[in-house]
């Protein structure tokens, strides 16, 4: 009778006892809080991380405007969002606290003092404590939130949410889940070290403490991870899940008790809405990509390669975790499959019927145009990224020649739409009518040249190599031209095969070349 009211007593006056050092709970949570968000370790958005768009810097390509006329949320949420946004923070791993002393010296004190007393009968009475921690589960979770530490959950912290609607308070959810799990492992370590006396009874009573901050947190978590994520939102969504990823497994450890199903749910919902941003992404492809308005890089290509900036970031994560996997389900085909919706779409456009541009076969050659802007463009942006998220060698060596063919097949196109009729002219005259020749010449490259000198190519290699093509292919034909009609013809005749009164100093050779040399600048 006397050990099981001793018992009580004991009970009683652990579960009184104010655990928390308020001054060390403060630095522990500013110093974890200014770590999570160091660089190199945290990574925060950059240009580099965003299509580079050097046609159109100024409104859509922009880290602060590209999200809101493509994907984003009001809240600046989309994958294109402002410089400064966080992509991921310093794994829990790197927020280190030895120095720090969260528990209280003194109730500590008291606590084994208390236990002391009980002797070895304490081990013996272990479910007696362990009833009366969790009789007064309340009571010590009270004394967890009886401090209002910026960064650690709160009493009335709310935990049922979709943060896809809400980015700013996304991110601080996230952080305080960071800190909040490490400052509750952090006790633990301090309070219920192997060499602390009274081990188990401590940890039995952590337990309860911790229960409801826990359960709180993983609350939160199944809120992220269930939250309504859409295309807009890539950027956030793999930040809030690369910060599951890092906290629950302590969480679990804190919480022995916590039912497996939990955690379950959790990774289920995130390797679900994984899977459904790429089905997003391809429903919002095939949206957007209806008109190309004579823009030289489209809406959807800006929006794809900053996609593929965002998921290189992550690629571990979403390989190892959120789509797992090794045959067609896995991310290398799914991602591969977005970039094929994506490329099918821009060249459904050549389909376009503009009969004032098309030519004879139904072609638009500005269009051709359109599309090596867009390949070059995601090209350039995506080099040395997409091997880490194919992964898979014959996707990776299939995705290359696609887009080596297609460049070559544009580029082949485009030369015969556009400038094959002029040269046509110079390559089926006889002797006899080279004056028709260069007239015919003449006016059909005007015209050409009329419609081609305003486009905008904004890339400056594959400018140049458009320039030297149309230059190799017209140039020696037409210096052939003009030189036999140098030769049979006297200045006059040759000044009246002109059209618009042209002086004889006009279309030499050179001067065909500095016009061609100067096409594409818009």
């Amino acid at each position: 009778m006397e050990q099981a009211v001793s018992m009580r007593q004991t009970g009683e006056v652990i579960c009184r006892l104010h655990m928390w050092n308020r001054d060390g709970l403060s630095t522990a949570a500013n110093s974890h809080y200014e770590c999570i968000n160091r660089p190199p370790l945290s990574i925060r958005t950059n240009p580099t991380h965003f299509c580079s768009c050097p046609c159109d810097s100024s409104e859509r390509s922009s880290p602060d405007n590209y999200a809101s006329s493509v994907a984003s949320d009001s809240n600046g949420g989309g994958i294109g969002a402002r410089n400064g946004h966080p992509l991921r923070y310093s794994s829990n791993v790197h927020l280190l606290d030895e120095n720090v002393n969260l528990i209280s010296t003194e109730s500590v004190a008291q606590l084994d003092t208390a236990m002391g007393r009980c002797g070895e009968i304490i081990g013996d009475h272990r479910e007696e404590l362990l009833m009366i921690f969790t009789n007064n589960s309340d009571m010590l979770s009270s004394l967890f939130y009886e401090y209002d530490t910026p960064w650690i959950l709160g009493k009335n912290t709310k935990t049922s949410m979709d943060f896809s609607k809400c980015e700013d308070l996304g991110k601080d959810y996230l952080i305080m889940l960071k800190i909040s799990t490490k400052v509750l492992q952090s006790m633990f370590c301090q309070f219920c070290g192997q060499n602390q006396p009274f081990f188990q009874t401590k940890k039995d009573y952590f337990q309860q403490f911790a229960k409801s901050p826990i359960k709180k947190m993983l609350e939160i978590a199944l809120s992220f991870s269930a939250s309504n994520w859409s295309e807009e939102h890539i950027r956030l969504m793999l930040l809030a899940y690369d910060t599951l990823q890092d906290v629950l497994p302590t969480i679990r450890e804190l919480s022995p008790d916590e039912p497996d199903e939990f955690f379950t749910s959790i990774l289920h919902n995130m390797r679900n809405a994984s899977r459904g941003i790429i089905d997003n992404m391809k429903r919002f492809i095939q949206l957007k990509v209806q008109t190309w308005d004579n823009i030289a890089i489209h809406p959807t290509t800006c929006f794809l390669i900053n996609a593929i900036k965002i998921f290189n970031v992550h690629k571990n994560l979403l390989h190892s975790t959120l789509v797992p996997g090794d045959g067609q389900d896995s991310f290398g085909y799914l991602i591969n499959g977005v970039i094929a919706c994506w490329k099918l779409k821009i060249k459904e456009l050549s389909m376009l019927d503009d009969p004032d541009k098309n030519d004879s076969d139904g072609n638009n050659p500005n269009l051709f145009i359109f599309l090596l802007n867009n390949i070059k463009h995601f090209n350039r942006d995506t080099n040395g990224l997409l091997d880490g998220l194919l992964v898979h060698r014959e996707l990776i060596e299939e995705c290359k020649n696609e887009f080596q063919s297609d460049m070559e097949n544009y580029t082949s196109r485009y030369m015969t739409a556009s400038w094959g009729p002029a040269i046509s002219c110079l390559n089926n005259h006889t002797g006899g009518s080279i004056r028709q020749s260069m007239n015919a010449f003449i006016s059909k490259f005007e015209g050409t040249f009329d419609c081609q000198k305003v486009l905008k190519v904004p890339d400056s290699e594959l400018k140049q190599k458009l320039r030297d093509d149309i230059e190799n292919l017209i140039f020696p034909a037409y210096e052939r031209s003009f030189d036999e009609l140098q030769r049979n013809s006297n200045s006059g005749l040759f000044c009246s095969c002109f059209p618009r009164n042209l002086t004889c100093s006009m279309y030499t050779p050179e001067i065909l070349r500095r016009s061609v040399q100067g096409l594409f600048e818009g």
